[in-house]
């Protein structure tokens, strides 16, 4: 589904993960699915250069986000919750819900 609609899977996956964590890093994102680091850098600059992401320098790491300036914001995003509503709630809870604390010390993953 989101081939058909952005282009690309990765695409798609990235944008619903910048919309659903606010802002990211290029390494959390190909952590999170699996990608290979230079495809996620790739869309992400791509994304960035056609006004759809706005990136910014937090010490030595470059976090992304939806920039409030792109002229469809509003629309994408109504479109990224739809999208997120049919997603199942196990992959949803796996790839696009950051934990808020971190693993208990010596708990099996």
């Amino acid at each position: 589904m989101l081939k058909a609609i952005f282009g690309s899977e990765i695409k798609g996956k990235l944008l619903l993960f910048i919309y659903s964590n606010g802002e990211s890093y290029p390494t959390e994102m190909a952590r999170a699915f699996k990608f290979y680091l230079n495809a996620v850098q790739n869309q992400l600059l791509n994304m960035e250069s056609n006004g759809i992401l706005y990136s910014k320098l937090k010490g030595k790491v470059r976090l992304f986000g939806l920039d409030p300036r792109y002229p469809f914001k509003k629309e994408l995003e109504l479109l990224l919750a739809k999208i997120l509503e049919f997603i199942p709630d196990d992959e949803k809870n796996k790839h696009y819900v950051r934990r808020l604390r971190p693993r208990q010390t010596g708990k099996p993953l």
